[in-house]
């Protein structure tokens, strides 16, 4: 007996699998089963046996199923690195506090090496301390 469009219809899983396949194929009843044909091109399918519609259907599955676990996978992998970056933020964070602290401890003042910047300090505070700077006409 040929397979016919009413008895898929009646089966779940071969409708689920043939609804699958319209999206790229157009379906017609021969007297040999289903043919279908891709709607981009020339190629055919023939169908005889709803076995034929229920493999398609666990083959789907099959791939759906392998889909499922590489996302999966792939989410635990981006949640770990996300909480990887997120102890080495909190751990950066944590540095930049202390330094600050350390800063902050020390006054503000800072010990400069360079005699060049002291000589200059020097040179600012005189040229513009109230009792040194020259008068130039205005007076003290």
């Amino acid at each position: 007996m040929a397979l016919r469009l009413c008895d898929v219809q009646r089966d779940t899983i071969a409708n689920r699998a043939l609804n699958e396949l319209m999206h790229h194929y157009t379906v017609a009843e021969e007297k040999g089963g289903l043919v279908l044909t891709k709607k981009a091109g020339d190629m055919k399918l023939f169908l005889h046996d709803l076995d034929d519609l229920h493999q398609l259907d666990f083959v789907h599955n099959q791939q759906m199923v392998r889909e499922i676990e590489r996302l999966r996978v792939r989410s635990i992998t981006i949640e770990e690195q996300r909480e990887s970056w997120k102890v080495r933020a909190l751990m950066a964070e944590a540095e930049l506090l202390e330094a600050t602290a350390k800063t902050s401890n020390n006054g503000g003042c800072q010990n400069v090496s360079d005699p060049r910047y002291a000589s200059l300090k020097r040179y600012l505070a005189k040229r513009f301390h109230p009792d040194y700077a020259p008068g130039e006409g205005i007076e003290k």
